[in-house]
């Protein structure tokens, strides 16, 4: 028996020579049973869930602008500082148009005026005029008969009548030249007030196109469906955002799914996001939202992917900047009491999947029936039980045939 003891113990000390001769190292750990959590790894960048977002301005009969003006990126701005601005040279002309158009009107107001009032003024001249013709009539017709000859009583009754005819022409005129004159005013007037009005929103849309900032906040460019983000001198059209002004005490991250895991997300999953620039460090979050359809990430990425976006619990103002970027572990699952290695002990033979079990002297290849994986993890349906040692070769060509 200690022959077969001694025997044992060599064949154990030559299969981690040769394991070391190959250039390999080793190491044990245990089979474990604990709670196993299936996770979806997606990466993406930070955003605010509270910013205030800045685009063109809303001008009629004008979609395309031109950026002639950006706040540079970063920068912290008070209330009411200039954060955008676009070309507004086409309203401009558009303005001098309506501004010659409305000196005109106005001009042409004036004259009328003037020119209705002349002749209303004459009118009732002539009005005067016909009233004194009228009682002139009147005092020649005034005559007893048998102080004038019939013929010239006639005539003169008849001179009357015309007299009278006359004033009532002339009244007739006068009446009709004032109520002319107001309505033809007021079409005039009603023509200076369109064209008032059209200069004044000119004047307005011109104030439009510089943008203030509504409240203090830091400048941060938003990339466009394309990720790319706008400089000065870019087209740009109505609707689209340019800028954002962020809140940072609420962020949360916007993450850019695979296709072929895009099934497995779910709004309420738990996640744990980690920025680049600080790996270390974990920020817990909840899966807040899922986008509705499948889209190119973009035109250098064609893959497919799905957005989803993660609210963090927790937010650090003095390091999180929107655009940051970061990758997430969305907890897709949990398994309670789980028997489960490192995937890396793993090895594949003709046979199938094996790991090294280790004993007091030596180590065997023992076939296992593996499960999920998650996290470097491997679920461990049969072949093991809990607490077996089992050898990790690392860098041992043909370790498991």
């Amino acid at each position: 028996m200690l022959a077969l003891a001694v025997a044992l113990a060599l064949a154990s000390a030559l299969s981690f020579v040769s394991c070391s001769r190959s250039g390999g190292r080793t190491r044990v750990v245990k089979v474990v049973r604990a709670p196993f959590d299936i996770k979806v790894h997606a990466t993406g960048q930070l955003q605010s869930s509270a910013s205030y977002y800045v685009g063109c301005p809303s001008v009629e009969r004008l979609w395309q602008y031109t950026i002639s003006f950006m706040a540079p990126e970063g920068k912290a701005v008070k209330e009411g500082d200039l954060i955008l601005s676009f070309d507004a040279r086409e309203l401009m002309q558009r303005l001098q148009v309506k501004q010659s158009d409305l000196d005109t009107g106005l001009k042409e107001l004036s004259r009328m005026r003037l020119q209705e009032e002349q002749t209303r003024e004459d009118l009732a001249l002539k009005c005067e005029e016909e009233k004194v013709n009228k009682q002139k009539a009147v005092r020649k017709a005034d005559y007893p008969e048998g102080l004038i000859a019939p013929m010239d009583l006639q005539k003169r009754k008849m001179e009357l009548e015309l007299a009278d005819l006359q004033e009532q022409l002339a009244d007739k005129r006068l009446s009709n030249q004032v109520s002319g004159m107001a309505s033809r005013t007021q079409v005039q007037e009603s023509k200076v007030r369109l064209l008032q009005a059209e200069v004044d929103r000119l004047m307005r849309d011109i104030q439009k196109m510089n943008v203030l900032a509504p409240k203090a906040g830091l400048v941060v460019y938003t990339p466009n469906w394309n990720g790319k983000k706008h400089v000065v001198g870019d087209t740009c059209w109505f609707g689209e955002t340019i800028l954002e002004l962020p809140d940072l005490s609420r962020m949360q991250m916007k993450a850019v799914v695979l296709e072929v895991q895009a099934g497995r997300a779910a709004v309420g999953q738990p996640a744990e996001v980690r920025l680049d620039s600080n790996p270390d460090r974990v920020y817990k979050g909840v899966v807040s939202s899922l986008g509705r359809v499948f889209r190119v990430k973009s035109d250098s990425q064609p893959a497919i992917v799905f957005d989803a976006v993660i609210d963090l619990s927790e937010s650090d103002p003095g390091l999180m900047r929107p655009g940051m970027a970061a990758g997430v572990n969305i907890t897709v699952s949990s398994k309670k009491d789980i028997l489960q290695l490192p995937e890396a002990a793993i090895v594949y033979s003709d046979k199938g999947a094996a790991v090294w079990r280790k004993s007091v002297l030596s180590q065997e290849l023992t076939p296992v029936t593996t499960g999920a994986r998650s996290s470097g993890m491997v679920e461990i349906l049969s072949g093991l039980a809990e607490n077996d040692a089992v050898v990790i070769r690392s860098g041992a060509a043909g370790a498991g045939r």
